[in-house]
């Protein structure tokens, strides 16, 4: 059995795991960030941005999802990935194309015409998995997220409903 190595000797039983774990990622993501300036410089940096959507442009984001996007999308996700929480691969979704792009379609029009997502649509389920290094160090562990095929299905087809208008928006540089 492998034990993992921390800084305060070995974790051995499950709850000691959970909180390491739970600790060594608060750690890492919350540390403090120095920004400079005050308060208000800080704001009124945004007032010398110049807008950078027309107005045409906001019109074409913010239309109705067609059913060829998410077609599209549907056809443009990798095969062969693991699936979410939900466990439906994407090649579900591939082989019946037909069947599902239309009732995608309508959720996801509900979802962003209501300006709220349902509460499952964005879980993940995180997974570690290891990096080179002594693997009884938790910090040759790599958290990755496995999010459902619905959630990438929407995102893919917004994605590139943004990608035509991005040279627009940002500077290529």
């Amino acid at each position: 059995m492998r034990v993992l190595e921390t800084e305060n000797g070995p974790v051995t039983s499950q709850s000691d795991l959970s909180h390491y774990v739970t600790d060594f990622y608060e750690r890492l993501y919350s540390s403090k960030v120095h920004v400079f300036g005050t308060q208000e410089a800080q704001e009124g940096c945004w007032d010398n941005v110049p807008v950078r959507v027309a107005s045409e442009t906001n019109v074409c984001l913010t239309k109705s999802l067609m059913l060829e996007e998410i077609l599209k999308a549907i056809h443009a996700l990798p095969k062969g990935k693991a699936p979410g929480h939900d466990g439906i691969p994407m090649e579900f979704f591939q082989e019946c194309v037909n069947e599902v792009a239309p009732t995608l379609l309508k959720a996801f029009t509900t979802m962003l015409d209501m300006g709220e997502a349902s509460t499952s649509i964005n879980k993940g389920l995180i997974t570690l998995i290891p990096k080179s290094g002594d693997h009884s160090k938790f910090g040759n562990w790599r958290p990755i997220t496995l999010l459902g095929s619905v959630y990438k299905i929407l995102a893919k087809a917004l994605a590139g409903r943004i990608q035509t208008f991005l040279p627009d928006i940002i500077r290529a540089n």
